[in-house]
């Protein structure tokens, strides 16, 4: 049954990044139907991370409470209600309310989906578990950008996205029919988790969300939305501009680097849940394969700044991004590791803010283009600059200062000192 909840999640991102992604293909076609300006066309794409880091956290909570079955079942029950309807929205204030209220109820979805994911899953298999979670979102995003630049083209940006309405309303019947919070306890798919002595009380909870551990944590994740927002918003103009490669040729090798980039996740992913079964350490498993791929990443990316072939382009893209992104594998798990009581907080906080890198990473990139004026590859070599920058810097602290073993074995030797005291 684990593998039919790892499915369901799959298909459930798959469809929360097509959600995110056809706003973008139907650019041309909203903007002329709406007669946007790019700044007003800017403003769209950004009003979707206005409410990300509050809902998130907000959300996540509430996931404490209600449960994941159910935050799930409500989470796409309203993505369906919004995309049915786009048939309503008829100016840009209705298209940006559209935007913020789809922001509100899919920014819970990654830390949800993630606690869901661990009542199946045992910690140490979780690692390859929440990067097939994450390959959802580059099927979503990439792969099957065809598919939804074809719906809109010859059916209408309105319908497209009814039809991701349709796909939700399909996948949200099989869940309530199907869908289960956790196994029985009978089963042997129980997934341990560690053993809480008491409830966590507000102390608890604020010790945890600073220690030090989880903010250079919540630093590695900004870093690396950072550069995903880079690949959304700046990639397609940089291999057009800097690689002067045709828009279909762009299309495929974005598909491609984002199909393969994905599987080099997945296999960082598996041999971090190989190190968690030989040495059960977090830090050994997790922070320090998170450290190195920060900095093989960033070797990579530097390199692009100084060969400039496609063929080396697209080497890199598959992986440099195969490499950040399994940062983002890592990070919930470290995060959560620190509360496992209040598994949903801790991931919803650490997506949360990693989503601010969502808001300003394409503007700070933006200017470093702008300032490099008619050197266009120069510009856009900047940007790529900040990444490196950014994924030393988040490498560095992580294998610094990232220790949740020692956060956990504090925390339960205060528990000990707590109970014996109290006999």
């Amino acid at each position: 049954m684990r593998w039919a909840i790892l499915a369901f999640m799959f298909f459930l991102y798959v469809i929360n990044f097509a959600d995110k992604a056809i706003a973008g293909y139907a650019a041309v076609s909203i903007t002329e139907e709406f007669g946007l300006t790019p700044l007003q066309w800017g403003l769209v794409g950004s009003s979707f991370f206005w409410s990300f880091v509050i809902s998130n956290i907000f959300g996540s909570t509430l996931s404490d409470r209600l449960g994941t079955r159910k935050m799930i079942t409500i989470m796409a029950i309203s993505w369906t209600i919004l995309q049915f309807g786009a048939f309503a929205i008829t100016n840009l204030q209705l298209l940006i309310a559209y935007r913020i209220l789809l922001g509100i109820f899919e920014g819970p979805f990654f830390a949800t989906a993630i606690a869901q994911l661990n009542h199946w899953f045992p910690a140490k298999s979780r690692g390859m578990a929440t990067s097939i979670l994450n390959f959802g979102g580059v099927v979503g995003g990439l792969v099957c950008a065809p598919i939804l630049v074809y719906l809109i083209e010859t059916f209408g940006w309105k319908i497209s996205f009814g039809s991701l309405g349709f796909v939700s309303l399909l996948w949200t019947i099989l869940w309530v029919w199907l869908g289960k919070e956790r196994p029985d306890e009978s089963s042997e798919e129980v997934a341990k988790a560690p053993i809480i002595k008491k409830k966590e009380n507000l102390k608890d909870i604020v010790s945890s969300m600073f220690s030090l551990t989880f903010l250079v944590t919540l630093f590695a994740g900004f870093t690396v939305y950072w550069y995903l927002s880079w690949i959304q918003v700046w990639m397609p103009s940089f291999l057009l501009k800097a690689r002067a490669l045709s828009t279909s040729e762009m299309s495929y090798v974005a598909s491609l680097t984002g199909l393969l980039a994905g599987l080099v996740t997945i296999s960082i992913s598996i041999f971090s849940d190989y190190l968690f079964k030989k040495n059960s350490s977090y830090r050994k498993s997790r922070v320090l394969v998170a450290g190195f791929t920060c900095f093989i990443g960033a070797a990579l990316f530097y390199s692009m700044t100084e060969i400039h072939s496609i063929a080396w382009t697209i080497a890199v893209l598959i992986l440099g991004k195969g490499c950040l992104s399994a940062v983002f594998v890592m990070g919930p798990h470290i995060s959560s590791s620190l509360l496992p009581q209040r598994t949903s907080l801790m991931i919803g906080t650490f997506a949360g803010v990693s989503t601010i890198a969502g808001v300003v990473g394409p503007i700070v990139s933006g200017k470093l283009v702008q300032v490099a004026g008619k050197d266009i590859v120069q510009g856009y070599d900047n940007t790529i600059l900040m990444v490196v920058g950014l994924s030393i810097i988040a490498g560095i602290l992580l294998i610094a200062f990232a220790k949740p073993d020692n956060e956990v074995k504090k925390k339960q030797k205060l528990m000990d000192e707590i109970e014996r005291r109290a006999l």
